[in-house]
């Protein structure tokens, strides 16, 4: 059964993942890819960051699962002028 620990966060998309842990990075499953026994194509190294299917990419991130971002908004937070 697939159980995702993190949401992988693009500029346009979340995508719920579980995380392998390998010797020297991590392998990024999403749903499809397990239950497809597909190879994963996301990588997260620690220090290179995170690569699809060996090419480097930006504007990605991880969330852990239940972790929602905060937007701070001034007129949502009582600032007066």
């Amino acid at each position: 059964m697939f159980k995702p620990t993190h949401v992988l966060v693009s500029r346009s998309r979340k995508i719920p993942v579980l995380l392998i842990p390998q010797l020297d990075r991590f392998l990024v499953i999403t749903q499809q890819e397990w239950e497809q026994r597909q190879k994963p194509a996301f990588e997260m190294h620690p220090k290179l960051g995170f690569s699809c299917r060996g090419i480097a990419i930006l504007g990605h991130r991880l969330e852990p699962i239940g972790h929602q971002i905060e937007t701070t908004d001034p007129l949502s937070t009582g600032a007066q002028a």
